[in-house]
């Protein structure tokens, strides 16, 4: 940015104040002189005046009577860093884009000569472009670390830049800001480069005229000396300046100037130390590696025979190990034998657990789980003979004399179940009550609990004795013996386990059960006996039901009847009721209920009635039962089929005169010869019952006599269709043969 005067800016104020126009500008006025000030300072004016227009709320090419001290430009001699100007153009560029557009929008200046009007809108839009880039390069350098490179290529940039503001300075006008096209962008680059300080602008001037002055002259080798001098001199001014920027660049860097430059260069730093020492630890690994397999390179066949050695060692001590150890296989501590390899027993685990838990209906399910309650310990094999897989399944299923820890369900003081652990003792109680708590049907279930508190405590017995759930609940339920084997403690005794499992001590037995004992020892079998009553729940249900009125049994006595005869005079039949209320049962039987309103009958209850004879029963009455009709007899042939026909009766072999006696009472319906039955005696007993006794030698009844059960009443003999002296004895109910064997036991 160029500046006017003061008494410029007067004469301008004035037209516009009188003429209100433009403000007109010349060609032929002398150009302002400008002070020799370095770069670092051109720019901090540049800087401060947009800053000022800003405060002020000024637009630019508006009069200004601003001082050099008003504007708060430091003294300094050294160049201002670019990062500091890179930080105060990015906060003025915007202002500088509001200048434009409102230069654009002011009324155009008359109109001048087009060739100094074209230079000077060309100067000026150098300037505003040119502040612009300087604008954008710094506000890169300030998100970015400013490299090296950019500064030389700031330095190049400058020194163009003095070329052509030398050139500028030369021709006469004034600056003006107008609102014409921007200049093209090569026009943009150049204006960018030609912000310099003036005494850059001298030198330049200089060099171009030197350089004017070696091409008039090239022959003159004085003016190529001359003009060698003048380039040296002005490599050297470059020189200078470069070292100069460089060292304020390596301010910057360390943050002299800018706290976020320091904050990035503590960073920097401690990134850089972070990554040496990662490298230079990797190097150290590197590097001693390098010289371990240096040192060692030519050992390399002794290292491999050495881990060789080591190997077959290694494998020589497995192979002994293996061959002469084996391994020792125990349940809850208790050793049960030795295998060559735990493979043997963990194979068979599963098996011997389910046949165990079937072996016996009393036994628990049973789990084995290696490594928990089978257990190994590898051992010498030297005089230990080892088990097959075979011998494991039966060792495991028959070890139920191996005491473990169960509990014991107490009803009171009395043991009532012993199952496996506390799950299984509180699933038990659970179903035991579910089981006696099941209400009728149309009532819902109030409440239930044991009569009795049942609690669950371990105990210590042999595993047989260990009860599956199923059995301990049909037990409880419903009662029973219960035999329990346990291994004596030490301070045990038969009085304190007769209480432990609540039995008085004529309860505690020997091992084999045989006997009772009065004195045990630390180590002893003993067998727990315990007649374990049904457990009871009170339960408490409500509702409306339909219930069945059951019907009694009546007996009535009778003198038309013999002692010893009754008959059903009434059959019964139950009645049937709608009960709505609330019951209360204990073990199952009712104790109260309580009726909300009158029982609804259905059906009448009928009871049953019995008659009973009270008359006393003659010698002669049939009492149902038979006797053998012959002693001292031979069973020559059954009742059945015989020689293609059938024999509906039995034959008794006897010598021929032998007594017949009746086999009940009854009466007398034939005593004749029949046929092929030769003498027959016929018997009624009543109810459709008959008996007969054929081919007799004698009969000593007759027709219509009442004979008793027992009497004598003929003879064995040979008569009718008969091949040898026997009797032929048949029982007939209802005209129908019956086997006799099942009235009489030959």
């Amino acid at each position: 940015m160029k500046f006017l005067d003061r008494e410029e800016v007067l004469e301008k104020e004035e037209e516009q104040e009188q003429e209100a126009q433009p403000v007109e500008v010349t060609a032929d006025l002398a150009e302002p002189e400008v002070p020799e000030v370095d770069e670092a300072r051109m720019r901090a004016l540049a800087l401060a005046y947009a800053r000022y227009l800003k405060e002020n709320d000024m637009k630019p090419g508006e009069p200004t009577f601003v001082e050099e001290e008003e504007l708060g430009i430091p003294q300094f001699e050294e160049e201002v860093p670019e990062v500091e100007e890179a930080e105060e153009a990015v906060e003025t560029e915007e202002v500088i884009e509001a200048e434009e557009t409102a230069e654009a929008e002011e009324p155009e200046v008359e109109e001048v000569p087009e060739a100094e009007e074209a230079d000077e809108a060309v100067e000026t839009e150098e300037e505003i472009h040119g502040i612009e880039e300087i604008a954008e390069v710094e506000a890169t350098a300030e998100t970015e670390e400013p490299e090296v490179e950019e500064a030389e290529e700031a330095v190049e940039t400058e020194e163009v830049a003095e070329g052509e503001e030398t050139a500028e300075a030369e021709e006469p006008g004034e600056w003006i800001v107008s609102g014409d096209e921007p200049a093209e962008p090569e026009e943009a680059q150049e204006a960018a480069e030609a912000e310099t300080p003036d005494t850059e602008e001298k030198a330049s001037d200089e060099e171009a005229s030197e350089d004017k002055e070696a091409a008039e002259s090239e022959e003159d080798p004085k003016k190529k000396a001359a003009e060698e001098a003048k380039r040296k001199a002005a490599e050297e001014k470059i020189r200078i300046r470069n070292e100069r920027k460089a060292k304020d660049r390596e301010k910057f860097l360390k943050g002299d100037n800018n706290p976020v430059a320091g904050v990035t260069n503590l960073h920097d730093k401690v990134q850089d130390g972070v990554d040496g020492a990662f490298v230079s630890l990797g190097r150290g690994i590197v590097s001693g590696a390098h010289k371990i397999s240096s040192s060692y390179k030519n050992t390399r066949r002794g290292i491999g025979a050495a881990i060789l050695i080591t190997g077959l060692l290694a494998a020589a001590v497995l192979i002994v190990f293996d061959r002469f150890t084996v391994y020792e296989y125990a349940y809850n501590g208790k050793v049960l034998g030795y295998v060559n390899s735990q493979e043997e027993v963990t194979d068979v685990l599963e098996v011997a657990a389910k046949n165990l838990t079937s072996n016996s209906s009393a036994v628990a399910d049973v789990e084995f789980v290696a490594n928990q309650n089978v257990t190994f310990n590898p051992v010498d094999s030297r005089g230990k003979s080892t088990d097959d897989s075979d011998t494991v399944v039966n060792k495991l299923i028959y070890m139920t004399d191996i005491e473990t820890e169960a509990f014991a369900i107490y009803d009171g003081d009395k043991v009532v179940a012993i199952v496996k652990d506390q799950n299984d003792a509180d699933a038990l109680l659970l179903q035991t009550k579910e089981e006696l708590s099941v209400p009728d049907k149309g009532m819902e279930l109030v409440s239930s609990d044991f009569v009795n508190d049942l609690v669950a405590k371990p105990v210590n017995v042999l595993l047989g004795s260990v009860q599956s759930n199923q059995a301990a609940q049909e037990q409880m339920v419903n009662g029973g013996e219960m035999h329990t084997y346990h291994i004596v403690e030490e301070g045990e005794s038969v009085t304190s386990l007769a209480q432990q499992f609540g039995v008085d001590t004529i309860d505690i037995y020997n091992e084999d059960n045989s006997e009772p004992v009065e004195q045990v020892e630390q180590g002893d079998r003993v067998c727990i006996r315990n007649l374990v009553s049904p457990v009871s729940v009170e339960m408490v249900e409500t509702g409306r039901m339909k219930e069945r009125l059951e019907y009694e049994t009546i007996k009535k006595e009778s003198d038309e009847y013999y002692k010893g005869d009754s008959f059903i005079d009434q059959e019964g039949q139950d009645g049937i009721q709608i009960f709505e209320g609330t019951i209360t049962k204990v073990a199952g039987e009712e104790t109260k209920r309580e009726a909300t309103k009158e029982p609804e009958i259905i059906r009448k209850k009928k009871d049953k009635i019995i008659i009973v004879g009270t008359a006393e029963r003659p010698k002669t009455a049939a009492t149902g039962t038979f006797i053998m009709p012959i002693k001292n007899y031979v069973v020559t042939s059954e009742w059945g089929s015989r020689w293609g026909r059938m024999h509906e009766g039995m034959d008794f072999g006897a010598p021929t005169g032998t007594p017949i006696y009746a086999s009940d009472g009854g009466k007398i319906i034939k005593a004749n010869y029949w046929s092929g039955h030769g003498l027959c005696v016929e018997v009624d007993h009543g109810n459709g019952v008959i008996t007969r006794y054929s081919h007799c030698s004698a009969v000593h009844v007759s027709i219509g006599d009442l004979v008793y059960q027992g009497q004598h009443i003929a003879d064995v003999g040979n008569t009718g269709h008969s091949f040898g002296s026997h009797l032929h004895f048949e029982v007939r109910v209802n005209g129908s043969s019956q086997n006799p064997r099942n009235y009489v036991n030959p």
